[in-house]
């Protein structure tokens, strides 16, 4: 009798800790990273080993008649099933602090661009939002590992790029933090560190 009331009251138990729901949190890493030219970082949203993301500045040689060119690019690389918030289908957007960040955005799955800038005989030119400026936020959507759950990020990062009258490249990138909410589905807004007493 007594190890049936026990099994009892244990099944009890489980059920109850099993009908708690899971509490909504905003966990926030704040890091202070230079990524130098032709080189990268691998963002771990939720610090399971895994990576979800790849903040990348690379130089690359640009050949045409004229003769050879250089172009520079700051480019984030998400992860199998997980995605950026898009400018315009190949460049990322450059999010001010507060936007909210959720399925209602346009978001590309692949690879994209934050800033690009090319220089020599084959063109001149600045694409993208981010080209000179500080503290903006990447809008991210990424899958935990084995779940098709949606989950809600962002990264916060600064950049500065220019040629000067030599024709060599200066090429700043800070990555200074990043943030997912653990409830899926459920917006974070850029730059949120912390769970809002009234957020959706």
């Amino acid at each position: 009798m007594r190890i049936i009331k026990s099994a009892l009251i244990l099944s009890l138990l489980l059920l109850t800790a099993l009908s708690i729901p899971a509490v909504a949190e905003v966990v926030y890493t704040p890091v202070n990273v230079s990524i130098p030219v032709n080189n990268y970082y691998a963002i771990d949203l939720n610090h399971d080993g895994v990576t979800d993301f790849i903040l990348r500045s690379q130089l690359l040689q640009d050949y045409c008649q004229g003769g050879n060119g250089y172009a520079w690019n700051l480019g984030i690389l998400p992860a199998t099933g997980n995605a950026v918030v898009d400018a315009s289908g190949y460049y990322a957007a450059a999010l001010l602090y507060g936007v909210r960040v959720d399925g209602s955005q346009s978001l590309v799955p692949g690879a994209a661009l934050l800033s690009e800038l090319e220089w020599g005989p084959c063109g001149r030119g600045f694409y993208g939002e981010w080209t000179n400026l500080p503290d903006r936020y990447l809008g991210l959507q990424f899958r935990l590992p084995g779940s098709d759950e949606v989950h809600y990020g962002w990264a916060k990062v600064s950049q500065v790029a220019y040629v000067d009258g030599h024709g060599h490249l200066h090429a700043s990138a800070i990555l200074m933090g990043f943030a997912y909410e653990t409830d899926a589905g459920k917006a974070i807004l850029a730059g949120q560190t912390a769970e809002l007493p009234d957020s959706q």
